[in-house]
């Protein structure tokens, strides 16, 4: 009797301890894949060991359908404590009152713009990336050409490689993957010193946005319009002369060399008064407004964005680079180079609705279905629509 009395004695002290919480806070995350998987976990593991009685449930999400699963988890009232959102969902979920403001220094940290919307913080700037040219430097020199300095240059040496081969194209060109497309369209409009926001509002009618959109769709007539991994495959083999990619190509083409000579060049301006400009995206971490255990959620968080913790996700895929500005980081880097020299997406709640129209615009002038007058008027028309609605 005086064993079993004992039992109960240590149970219930342990039941009744201070660290004991007993709860379980939701995390929703992007990174899937083999080498970045563990390493979340790790993380997790590290403020499991560091907040005793406190468990982390990981679900996993994936970009092709993510974004509705948050949609639907938000409208039944019953989203995770703590979620991971692309930089340019974060404006449409703030506007709907669904995120929690929260406390930080945006002096310190880099690409802070997506996470602010209406002058209030709502998210937590996690790993940042940007998108670079890719050139054959092989293919480059067999049609006796330098690197491109602008975008004249740029479109004759694309039609120099073009017609080399009927296996080689001169430029890769996306296919309208959902949330991609408009990633390799719009640092063309920003290295025009060109704009899709004009007073606050989206507006594509600007010469600027013209001229970006006929060249592009110049570029596509002498390469290839596919998806974004298949023309990283033909790129590899040494059938594209130039792509615009991120940096986990790079980490392919270090781990598997190609038989051809590559560089990495920064956006290429219109002409020499303007500076090439690329897209900054993101991941960034946010707290539910009807999140359960807020207070736990920002301990995760904090524990998740630690410079340690962002190098270790960023080692693991191979590229990227924490959002703290006080970080040691080998400033030749041209990727690194090409971050500072970027821009995110437009802050706007409807952007993941805009952001199709554009790309549907893009591809009626790759496709030669409009003239990019035609294409932009059409899709102003749509725009104004869907910000009205």
């Amino acid at each position: 009797m005086k064993k079993i009395l004992l039992f109960f004695i240590a149970l219930l002290i342990l039941s009744c301890g201070d660290n004991y919480h007993g709860e379980t806070i939701e995390f929703w995350q992007f990174w899937t894949d083999p080498q970045a998987r563990p390493v979340i976990e790790s993380i997790v593991a590290q403020f499991e060991n560091e907040n005793p009685g406190w468990k982390v449930n990981i679900t996993d999400l994936t970009w092709a359908d993510g974004h509705q699963k948050i949609v639907v988890a938000f409208g039944a009232g019953n989203p995770p404590d703590l979620l991971e959102l692309g930089s340019d969902w974060i404006a449409e979920f703030a506007a709907g009152h669904a995120l929690s403001e929260i406390d930080i220094n945006t002096s310190q940290f880099l690409v802070t713009g997506p996470g602010i919307f209406e002058n209030k913080i709502y998210a937590q700037p996690w790993f940042l990336a940007s998108r670079i040219f890719y050139f054959n430097k092989t293919l480059l020199d067999r049609v006796g050409l330098n690197i491109p300095s602008d975008w004249h240059e740029l479109l004759d040496a694309c039609h120099k490689i073009d017609a080399l081969d009927e296996d080689i194209s001169g430029f890769g060109a996306n296919s309208p993957e959902p949330h991609r497309l408009y990633k390799k369209f719009l640092p063309f409009v920003w290295s025009t010193g060109g704009d899709i926001i004009r007073d606050s509002k989206i507006r594509l009618d600007a010469p600027e946005i013209i001229s970006a959109l006929r060249f592009y769709g110049e570029l596509t007539q002498c390469g290839q319009i596919e998806t974004q991994r298949h023309l990283e495959d033909s790129f590899c083999e040494g059938r594209i002369g130039f792509l615009i990619s991120g940096g986990w190509l790079l980490k392919r083409l270090r781990e598997t060399p190609p038989s051809f000579e590559y560089q990495l060049v920064p956006m290429i301006g219109k002409d020499n008064k303007t500076t090439g400009c690329s897209f900054a995206g993101g991941e960034y971490l946010v707290i539910p407004q009807r999140s359960k255990n807020k207070q736990a959620a920002e301990k995760l968080m904090q524990v998740i964005t630690r410079i340690e913790n962002v190098n270790a996700l960023c080692d693991s895929v191979g590229f990227g680079y924490p959002p703290h500005r006080d970080i040691s980081i080998d400033e030749s880097s041209v990727l690194y180079k090409q971050l500072i020299h970027s821009r995110s997406t437009p802050v706007h709640p409807r952007w993941v609705y805009v952001e199709s129209i554009i790309e549907e615009m893009v591809e009626q002038v790759m496709l030669r279905q409009m003239t990019p007058e035609q294409a932009v008027r059409n899709a102003q028309t749509k725009i104004d629509n869907t910000v009205k609605n």
